[in-house]
């Protein structure tokens, strides 16, 4: 599978169609509930529960834990005569709590898209607790070549403006059918 994956062939094709999709995320302040650790709870949270659960294990004693062993066993010592062993660990356990803290979260999510070679990014209206987050852009690029139809699908925005309709490009095609790699033809 892995040789089929690597092989490619060159195509010839022209492209037949473009999309494109852009999405910002919208972040509001507001109140979040959260779990973790209460050493590891930020500055100014407010600790709701806590519960005490296994954080670690340790093969010495330590505060808060509790030793766990398993079966007996017979450990051969070279004389002859065997030992009844046991092995122990210690489960040391701590305060794993929920807590609330401020926090941006996402809210929302807008999205402009279109077919055509002028992608642009929506413009929200926001209020006055809430700001632009992430933004993420995707283009795909149709083509046509040798009967067959191949799509590429992209983050590189100045490749797919040079993606105009009818124009010739070289694709570099695995096994499966997949594009790995497009290039505008000399």
């Amino acid at each position: 599978v892995a040789m089929l994956l690597l092989r490619t062939d060159d195509v010839t094709a022209s492209v037949a169609r473009v999309e494109w999709e852009r999405r910002i995320a919208i972040q509001e302040y507001t109140t979040v509930t959260r779990s973790d650790w209460r050493d590891e709870i930020p500055a100014g949270a407010e600790i709701q529960s806590c519960t005490q659960e296994q954080r670690s294990t340790s093969d010495q004693p330590q505060a808060n834990a509790t030793e766990v062993c398993g079966e007996e066993y017979v450990e051969d010592t070279g004389t002859g005569l065997g030992e009844v062993v046991q092995d122990c660990v210690y489960e040391v356990y701590d305060d794993y709590c929920d807590y609330t803290v401020m926090d941006w979260v996402v809210v929302e999510t807008v999205t402009d898209s279109g077919q055509n070679l002028q992608p642009s990014w929506p413009d929200p209206t926001l209020s006055g607790d809430q700001r632009l987050g992430q933004r993420e852009e995707t283009y795909t690029i149709n083509f046509r070549g040798d009967g067959e139809t191949y799509t590429y699908t992209t983050t590189d925005e100045r490749l797919f403006l040079m993606a105009e309709l009818g124009s010739s490009w070289e694709l570099s095609v695995n096994s499966f059918g997949g594009v790995q790699s497009i290039e505008p033809a000399n």
